[in-house]
């Protein structure tokens, strides 16, 4: 990807992500949160904690999240095996787990089992 192609991601992230992260934790949730969630996670090198806007599934205490173009993407690296403790507002409801991440050709899938 061209530094410029970058950049242009980047900005599209910095404007719509807290907008969508602001909408997924409002009473106007319904939305977007079939389809989108937030997830929280802190980066293993900096310790920090982020906060973004993913597509995910859900299936009993699992959620799926899909990592589309995962080279262009870091944040899922953080979840690498071991994995980590994350945060999720899903439909309106906050929820922790701990979260693996796998690389499969084209994607990546991160798989965080929900706790009880």
């Amino acid at each position: 990807m061209s530094a410029e192609g970058h950049r242009g991601f980047a900005v599209l992230n910095r404007t719509v992500n807290p907008v969508l992260a602001w909408l997924l934790r409002s009473p106007l949730h319904r939305l977007a949160s079939q389809r989108l969630a937030l997830i929280t996670y802190t980066g293993r090198r900096s310790g920090r904690s982020r906060t973004i806007p993913v597509g995910y599934r859900l299936a009993g205490d699992q959620v799926t999240i899909t990592v589309g173009s995962p080279s262009r993407k870091l944040w899922w690296r953080n979840l690498k095996d071991p994995g980590a403790r994350v945060e999720l507002v899903v439909r309106g409801r906050r929820l922790t787990g701990h979260a693996v991440a796998r690389r499969h050709d084209h994607c990546a899938v991160v798989r965080v089992g929900v706790d009880r």
